[in-house]
C-alpha cells in the first residue's frame, strides 16, 4: 500500500538524504595528548563528485588556504588563530594543544563538506566531584566520585591534610600555635588503588580545624586539586578510646604481620607434610601379624609341653595323649629333665 499523504513523504525524505549525508558524512576520530601538536588531513574527492553537506560557518571557528580548503571548529566563536593554521594540501595543524581544543572540525570546498574529525585532547584528570568529609573526634571518613579520566585511566589517588592556621591569635593561641605541626601530611598510603572511592584519616586533633585536598593522578600526571576544610568533634568518651586503639597506628609496620603470617603458614605446611608422610608409610608397610588360628595352636604346645621337639629321634612307642605328645624327653641342661605328661 502506498501512502500519499505530504507530510509522510516529506518526513521519510528528510530521514533519507539525513542517512545518505551521515553515511557520506562520518566522523572520523583523533586523540592527542595534552600540549603535543597534531596536524587534521583534509580528504579530497577522487571520484569526481562532490559532498552533499552544505558548510555554514555561523558561531563557529574559521581557517582557509589559498587552495580553498575551509576548516570550521563546530561550536566555538573565539578564534586561536595563533595555534592553528592551514596548510598548501588543506591540513590544519594544532600547536601546544590543551582541553579547550577539544571538538568536532569540518573540512570544506567550496562550501561542501568533505570530512569531520572529533578531537579529544587527552588532559591530567580533572577535579573530583562529590568529595565529601565526614568528621569524627580524631579521625575523619573522606569520599569522593570520578566523573572524568581525561582520556587515559586513572592510575592512583592521592590525598593530604594538615592543621588549618588561625587567623587570629591570643597570646595563648600563640603559644600553642609554636607547639603545633602544620606541615601537610600525606593520607596513607600515599597512592590509594584507583577502585577506592573512600578512605579514612587518623591520628586527628579532637576540636580543630583541618585541610584536606585530594587529586587524582594518570599517565599524564597529576590532575586538578580539590581543597576542602573540615573541624573535627570534641567527645571525651571518643577520645580516650581511640587513644589505646590507635596508639601506634602510624608507625607500625606491615612488615611485622607479613612475617608472623609467613611463619604461620610455614608451621602448618610442615605439619601437613609430616601427616601426609605418615599416612603413606602406614598405608605400605607390609602386615608382618602371623594368623589368629596360628597363634592359638602353638601356645598351649609351648606352655605346657616345654619338652616337645619336633627334632628329637623317637624311642619306642608313645600312646598320644590330649595334647598330642608321643615324643621322647628332652633335656633342657645338664641336670634336669622334661617328661611329656598328661594334663
Amino acid at each position: 500500500m502506498v501512502t500519499r499523504d505530504p507530510l509522510v513523504v516529506f518526513a521519510l525524505l528528510v530521514l533519507w538524504k539525513g542517512y545518505c549525508l551521515g553515511e557520506s558524512l562520518f566522523i572520523q576520530e583523533e586523540a592527542v595528548d595534552y600540549g603535543e601538536n597534531i596536524t587534521l588531513p583534509c580528504f579530497f574527492a577522487t571520484d569526481g563528485s562532490s559532498g552533499d553537506g552544505k558548510g555554514t560557518h555561523d558561531d563557529d571557528d574559521v581557517w582557509s588556504s589559498h587552495e580553498g580548503a575551509v576548516w570550521v571548529r563546530e561550536g566555538r566563536e573565539d578564534e586561536q588563530v595563533s595555534r592553528m593554521s592551514v596548510h598548501q594540501d588543506g591540513s590544519l595543524s594544532l600547536t601546544n594543544v590543551d582541553r579547550d581544543d577539544s571538538g568536532v572540525y569540518r573540512c570544506e570546498i567550496k562550501d561542501e563538506i568533505r570530512i569531520r574529525i572529533k578531537l579529544e585532547v587527552r588532559v591530567p584528570p580533572p577535579a573530583l566531584s562529590n568529595v565529601t568529609i565526614v568528621p569524627s573526634t580524631v579521625l575523619a571518613l573522606l569520599l569522593w566520585e570520578v566523573t572524568d579520566t581525561g582520556g587515559y585511566p586513572i592510575s592512583h589517588f592521592s590525598a593530604r591534610y594538615r592543621l588549618k592556621e588561625p587567623t587570629l591569635l591570643s597570646d595563648h593561641q600563640s603559644e600553642e600555635k609554636s607547639l603545633l605541626d602544620y606541615t601537610w601530611h600525606w593520607v596513607v598510603p600515599e597512592q590509594i588503588k584507583p577502585s577506592v572511592r573512600e578512605i579514612d584519616v587518623y591520628q586527628l586533633r579532637p576540636n580543630s580545624s583541618y585541610l584536606f585536598e585530594i587529586w587524582a593522578s594518570n599517565h599524564l600526571g597529576a590532575g586538578e586539586i580539590t581543597q576542602l576544610e573540615t573541624h573535627t568533634q570534641n567527645n571525651e568518651a571518643e577520645i580516650e578510646l581511640a587513644r589505646h586503639l590507635l596508639e601506634g597506628a602510624e608507625t607500625f609496620d606491615t612488615r611485622v604481620w607479613v612475617a608472623a603470617v609467613a611463619v604461620v603458614m610455614g608451621t602448618l605446611v610442615m605439619l601437613a607434610l609430616g601427616t601426609c608422610y605418615l599416612l603413606y608409610k602406614e598405608c605400605h608397610i607390609p602386615n608382618i601379624n602371623l594368623d589368629e588360628h596360628e597363634i592359638m595352636e602353638l601356645v598351649p604346645n609351648i606352655i605346657l609341653n616345654p619338652g616337645f621337639d619336633d627334632d628329637g629321634v623317637v624311642e619306642g612307642h608313645y600312646e598320644r595323649d590330649e595334647n598330642c605328645n608321643n615324643r621322647r624327653a628332652m633335656h633342657i641342661n645338664n641336670i634336669s629333665t622334661a617328661q611329656p605328661y598328661r594334663i
